[in-house]
């Protein structure tokens, strides 16, 4: 069997080793570990959200945790304080989630670069003012505490297991989508947008509603994360949406590496169990977590994903080296030699 072939192997077997694994995880782990990696999906969904712009559309927004925190707090104000039975409240939460995506799109997208970002920003500190300070509506800096999980078809998911499988499934569905959709003909025109927009202009391409539909696909994300996030946690409170949060998701998707489709999935899972394991020895696990953070974007502006890509390069150039084909008899060493003639 030759190498292509072994590569081509391994990485399916990888990850199905993989999805075993997490398939599994509540037969073998702690409640810790469960809920850690409870933590990763929901987080997951906002860094995928911010990386999706990011990578693929060149825009770098801090506007995501507004849109995370606002099916939470539409949970929080509807489903748990005025009992509107699920999955209502989850519904109209994905519903304000997607108009107010819309109207910063329509108008944070007729700019670029630092315009864009600083529009986003303002967005995003309006909607962490206003939940400050919205003492009657949505009890300021308290949020909603106590939020319960839901009991759907006889299946309840106050079970941190069923909790668990559900998110992962949603997970799983949700990038599987996000990959076809990158994939697919919007995805490349995306892509060349984030390249050369004016190129893109000339070539009749829709620029500016292409990217409107993928900031309004990126809020839907970010929107499900809360979700998961407020039912989990059992509250939505303003430091959710906090721009510390929404600075963070953005270095978890350069940690991982923002060229990479997986990239923001890699730097949330590395991030959160950094935060988990370093907090056990000392409080003040954020120092060193931001340490290693720069650390791997000096040596690697692509990020882990880069790193491992560059070690997967360098050693697949050896092993095509050791094991390539020589003429009968020639010596170990002669096509080096003869390259090194030249």
């Amino acid at each position: 069997m030759n190498l292509d072939k072994l590569t081509r192997l391994a990485k399916p077997v990888l990850l199905a080793i993989g999805a075993v694994l997490l398939i599994t995880l509540p037969f073998y782990g702690s409640q810790y570990t469960i809920t850690t990696f409870v933590r990763i999906i929901y987080f997951g969904f906002l860094a995928v959200s911010v990386g999706f712009l990011l990578g693929q559309g060149g825009m770098i927004s801090l506007t995501q945790t507004a849109f995370f925190g606002m099916t939470g707090y539409a949970i929080g104000l509807l489903g748990y304080e005025r009992g509107i039975p699920f999955p209502w409240p989850d519904l109209i939460g994905i519903g304000i989630v997607l108009i107010a995506a819309a109207l910063v799109g329509l108008v944070s997208l007729r700019t670029y670069g630092l315009t864009f970002l600083m529009i986003t920003l303002a967005f995003g500190q309006v909607c962490w003012a206003f939940a400050t300070q919205n003492t009657t509506l949505l009890h300021g800096w308290s949020g909603f505490r106590g939020i319960r999980p839901f009991v759907l078809f006889g299946i309840d998911f106050r079970n941190s297991a069923n909790f668990y499988w559900m998110s992962l499934a949603l997970f799983a569905l949700g990038l599987y989508i996000l990959w076809r959709i990158v994939h697919s003909p919007f995805g490349l025109a995306l892509n060349g947008i984030r390249e050369n927009p004016r190129r893109m202009i000339a070539l009749g391409y829709p620029v500016y509603w292409i990217r409107l539909a993928a900031f309004i696909i990126a809020a839907l994300y970010a929107g499900i994360g809360g979700i998961l996030a407020v039912y989990y946690s059992g509250l939505i409170a303003p430091p959710t949406i906090h721009l510390s949060r929404a600075i963070w998701a953005l270095l978890v998707v350069i940690l991982g590496g923002s060229s990479y489709f997986w990239g923001p999935v890699v730097g949330t899972f590395v991030a959160i169990w950094l935060e988990v394991l370093i907090s056990q020895y000392t409080q003040r696990y954020l120092l060193f977590v931001g340490l290693i953070f720069v650390i791997v974007v000096l040596f690697s502006p692509q990020g882990i994903l880069g790193i491992i890509d560059a070690l997967r390069r360098r050693y697949s150039i050896r092993l095509a080296e050791r094991f390539s084909v020589r003429p009968a008899g020639a010596p170990a060493g002669s096509d080096k030699k003869g390259l090194e003639r030249r």
